[in-house]
Protein backbone atom coordinates (compact mmCIF):
# COMPACT_ATOMS: atom_id res chain seq x y z
CA UNK A 1 0.00 0.00 0.00
CA UNK A 2 0.94 3.48 -0.88
CA UNK A 3 -0.42 6.38 1.27
CA UNK A 4 0.82 9.74 0.43
CA UNK A 5 0.14 13.06 1.24
CA UNK A 6 -3.18 11.76 3.08
CA UNK A 7 -4.87 12.50 6.24
CA UNK A 8 -6.12 9.50 8.89
CA UNK A 9 -8.57 10.16 11.14
CA UNK A 10 -9.28 6.65 12.67
CA UNK A 11 -7.12 3.07 12.29
CA UNK A 12 -7.97 0.52 14.41
CA UNK A 13 -7.02 -3.29 13.15
CA UNK A 14 -5.33 -1.90 10.16
CA UNK A 15 -2.71 -3.56 8.13
CA UNK A 16 -0.08 -1.11 7.10
CA UNK A 17 2.89 -3.97 6.42
CA UNK A 18 5.29 -2.99 3.92
CA UNK A 19 3.59 -0.14 2.92
CA UNK A 20 5.13 3.78 1.89
CA UNK A 21 3.57 6.35 4.24
CA UNK A 22 5.01 10.03 2.99
CA UNK A 23 3.84 13.22 3.93
CA UNK A 24 0.65 11.88 5.54
CA UNK A 25 -1.19 13.27 8.73
CA UNK A 26 -1.82 11.05 11.36
CA UNK A 27 -2.30 14.25 14.03
CA UNK A 28 -4.39 13.42 16.74
CA UNK A 29 -5.53 10.12 15.64
CA UNK A 30 -5.94 7.20 17.68
CA UNK A 31 -4.17 4.10 16.45
CA UNK A 32 -4.80 0.84 17.85
CA UNK A 33 -4.06 -3.23 17.30
CA UNK A 34 -2.06 -2.06 13.93
CA UNK A 35 0.39 -3.89 11.78
CA UNK A 36 3.00 -1.26 10.85
CA UNK A 37 5.95 -4.12 10.44
CA UNK A 38 8.34 -2.99 7.35
CA UNK A 39 6.86 0.22 6.81
CA UNK A 40 8.41 3.38 5.53
CA UNK A 41 7.07 6.42 7.10
CA UNK A 42 8.52 9.77 5.95
CA UNK A 43 8.00 13.30 6.25
CA UNK A 44 4.73 12.40 8.52
CA UNK A 45 2.62 14.53 11.08
CA UNK A 46 2.62 12.12 13.72
CA UNK A 47 1.77 15.27 16.37
CA UNK A 48 -0.30 13.85 19.89
CA UNK A 49 -1.29 10.96 18.12
CA UNK A 50 -1.72 7.91 20.07
CA UNK A 51 -0.37 4.50 19.57
CA UNK A 52 -1.62 1.58 21.32
CA UNK A 53 -0.62 -2.03 20.85
CA UNK A 54 0.80 -1.87 17.15
CA UNK A 55 3.76 -3.56 15.43
CA UNK A 56 6.48 -1.21 14.49
CA UNK A 57 9.07 -3.65 13.83
CA UNK A 58 11.43 -3.24 10.98
CA UNK A 59 10.62 -0.21 10.27
CA UNK A 60 11.37 2.95 9.01
CA UNK A 61 10.69 6.48 10.13
CA UNK A 62 12.19 9.34 8.41
CA UNK A 63 11.53 13.17 9.37
CA UNK A 64 7.99 12.40 11.55
CA UNK A 65 6.87 14.68 13.68
CA UNK A 66 5.99 12.89 16.69
CA UNK A 67 5.87 15.17 19.09
CA UNK A 68 3.36 14.14 22.59
CA UNK A 69 2.92 10.83 20.68
CA UNK A 70 2.11 7.99 23.00
CA UNK A 71 2.96 5.11 22.49
CA UNK A 72 1.95 1.80 24.46
CA UNK A 73 2.34 -2.09 24.66
CA UNK A 74 3.98 -1.68 20.98
CA UNK A 75 7.08 -3.37 19.47
CA UNK A 76 9.64 -1.21 17.62
CA UNK A 77 12.25 -3.82 17.42
CA UNK A 78 14.68 -3.38 14.71
CA UNK A 79 13.17 -0.15 13.53
CA UNK A 80 15.28 2.70 12.23
CA UNK A 81 14.24 6.17 13.23
CA UNK A 82 16.19 9.56 11.68
CA UNK A 83 16.07 13.23 12.44
CA UNK A 84 12.80 12.59 13.67
CA UNK A 85 11.02 14.74 16.76
CA UNK A 86 9.68 13.07 19.42
CA UNK A 87 9.67 15.71 22.27
CA UNK A 88 7.49 15.56 25.06
CA UNK A 89 6.72 11.58 24.24
CA UNK A 90 5.40 8.74 26.56
CA UNK A 91 6.46 5.53 25.49
CA UNK A 92 4.69 2.60 27.98
CA UNK A 93 5.43 -0.93 27.70
CA UNK A 94 7.42 -0.64 24.65
CA UNK A 95 9.92 -2.70 22.94
CA UNK A 96 12.48 -1.35 21.20
CA UNK A 97 15.22 -3.61 20.73
CA UNK A 98 17.67 -3.27 18.30
CA UNK A 99 16.42 -0.36 17.38
CA UNK A 100 18.41 2.98 16.62
CA UNK A 101 17.30 6.65 17.02
CA UNK A 102 19.74 9.28 14.89
CA UNK A 103 19.22 12.87 15.43
CA UNK A 104 15.78 12.72 17.27
CA UNK A 105 14.80 15.12 19.42
CA UNK A 106 13.22 12.90 22.41
CA UNK A 107 13.52 15.70 24.94
CA UNK A 108 11.40 16.15 27.44
CA UNK A 109 10.12 12.42 26.89
CA UNK A 110 9.24 9.53 29.34
CA UNK A 111 9.87 5.89 29.33
CA UNK A 112 8.24 3.75 31.55
CA UNK A 113 8.55 0.13 31.48
CA UNK A 114 10.34 -0.54 28.37
CA UNK A 115 13.06 -3.09 27.12
CA UNK A 116 15.90 -0.93 27.20
CA UNK A 117 18.13 -3.73 27.12
CA UNK A 118 21.67 -2.82 25.72
CA UNK A 119 20.98 0.44 24.78
CA UNK A 120 23.58 2.27 24.15
CA UNK A 121 24.16 6.21 24.02
CA UNK A 122 26.85 8.05 21.79
CA UNK A 123 27.00 12.06 21.42
CA UNK A 124 23.62 13.05 22.76
CA UNK A 125 22.89 15.71 25.23
CA UNK A 126 22.05 14.37 28.07
CA UNK A 127 21.27 17.31 30.83
CA UNK A 128 18.26 16.33 32.96
CA UNK A 129 18.08 12.67 32.01
CA UNK A 130 17.14 10.34 35.48
CA UNK A 131 16.90 7.00 35.65
CA UNK A 132 14.46 6.18 38.16
CA UNK A 133 14.26 9.59 39.37
CA UNK A 134 18.41 9.43 39.73
CA UNK A 135 19.99 12.36 37.79
CA UNK A 136 22.27 10.88 35.11
CA UNK A 137 25.33 13.59 36.78
CA UNK A 138 25.19 11.48 39.94
CA UNK A 139 25.21 8.27 38.61
CA UNK A 140 27.66 9.27 36.50
CA UNK A 141 30.05 10.90 39.12
CA UNK A 142 29.40 7.43 41.39
CA UNK A 143 30.58 5.51 38.29
CA UNK A 144 33.74 7.59 37.91
CA UNK A 145 35.03 7.49 41.22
Amino acid sequence: MTLINQRVDVCSDCNFSHSDITGSSFEGVSVSDCDFSEVTINGCNMISAHFDNVMLEDASILNANMSGVSITDASLAHSTFTNGDAQSSRWESVDTSKSRFMGCNLSGSSFENCNLEGIAIKSCQVSGMTIDGIPLTELLEKFYK
